[in-house]
């Protein structure tokens, strides 16, 4: 299998030879009967949207995978939907190299080797409790023995309430040099028995992260830990997000209220090949009555509630939950760091007949 490459740059064309794929990088498009059989692989840059049709066409025995590289969550619905239906494969903007490699095996049918330490936590919107409920998850796993990291990565909001010594936007500089050492993650703030990094103080700057920078902190975080706890927030348009998208256990903290921000939310992770099963929903401030509960919350959206959290009263450090409760969320947890390979499973309870 050959991958004919139009419009893709070197350094992804080297990752993707690198895993192992045959790469032949064009100046124009091949001749059909070349890539007749194989992967034509092109960028939005190269090919218009509205010659899809036509590209499709010209190559009627290729896979097609089709790089959309205009930024912004809106705009690029119509295009997925052109692409599905002229059976091409379509590759959203922000996605790194990796995307396109993990995108090309599921083509393939081939399994990766890349097993995730990362958890990720996303609001359905600002105020829902996202930092609360990644710290909350951080403290029970570093109650279980192990290293955690919580990183702030939600680039319009630190989730802290103070200045702090050490934070993403400190970091940035080494951030964009990749030169991020194991001595940084020994200088985060100790809370509870886990390290934290607040995010971004510096939000006029959140647009000017690059996916492979987040990309090489996760990695290099992993490295130092046992469990990434990553709090991404609420705001879909940043380099993080879509990072955290394609690279996280995904969680999503929200609330029956929300229910009108987890439609689009679900529809924009639907064009990242995401489906609703591919997300855990934590139900916080479930006690606070509204007209549709949680459970059809979930109904709806197709999607499983992992956790249902009580309201407290806000300004709180951590979330005070009773022993009944934080037995919950430890069962969770210990499912959860089963599933990482990082806890055995625990025998089941019963009598079998």
């Amino acid at each position: 299998m050959k991958i004919f490459s139009l419009g893709i740059d070197q350094l992804t064309i080297n990752d993707i030879k690198n895993a192992g794929f045959i790469v032949i990088t064009q100046s124009v498009l091949p001749d059909p009967s070349h890539a007749e059989g194989h992967m034509l692989m092109v960028t939005s840059d190269q090919i218009q949207a509205q010659s899809l049709s036509e590209l499709r066409r010209n190559y009627p025995s290729s896979m097609i995978l089709y790089v959309y590289l205009q930024k912004g969550i809106s705009g690029y619905q119509a295009v997925h939907m052109l692409c599905e239906s002229l059976g091409i494969y379509f590759i959203p903007p922000r996605s790194t190299s990796s995307v396109v490699i993990e995108k090309i095996r599921f083509i393939l049918d081939e399994e990766g080797e890349e097993r995730s330490n990362l958890v990720g936590f996303f609001g359905s919107g600002p105020g829902i409790g996202c930092t609360s409920v990644a710290k909350l998850f951080a403290r029970r796993i570093a109650a279980a023995g192990l290293r955690v990291i919580v990183l702030g990565l939600d680039l319009y909001d630190p989730g802290y309430d103070r200045k702090a010594t050490i934070s993403l936007d400190r970091l940035r500089s080494r951030l964009t040099g990749k030169m991020i050492h194991d001595e940084d993650f020994e200088q985060l703030i100790k809370q509870d028995g886990y390290s934290y990094l607040p995010g971004n103080y510096d939000y006029l700057s959140a647009q000017d992260y690059q996916e492979d920078e987040i990309e090489y902190f996760l990695a290099r975080a992993g490295a130092n830990a046992d469990v990434v706890i990553a709090d991404f927030g609420s705001i879909p348009e940043s380099a993080a997000w879509y990072v955290g998208m394609h690279k996280a256990l995904r969680m999503i903290v929200t609330h029956p209220k929300h229910e009108y921000r987890l439609e689009p939310l679900l529809e924009l992770a639907g064009h990242m090949d995401l489906r609703p099963h591919d997300f855990q929903l934590i139900i916080n401030r479930s006690n606070v009555e509204e007209i549709s509960s949680p459970k059809n919350l979930a109904l709806r959206f197709g999607t499983e509630i992992l956790l249902e959290l009580p309201y407290y009263q806000p300004l709180q450090e951590s979330l005070p939950l009773g022993k009944k409760e934080l037995q919950h969320v430890d069962d969770k947890v210990h499912s959860l760091l089963v599933s990482m390979s990082l806890a055995p499973e625990a025998k089941k309870k019963g009598i079998f007949l």
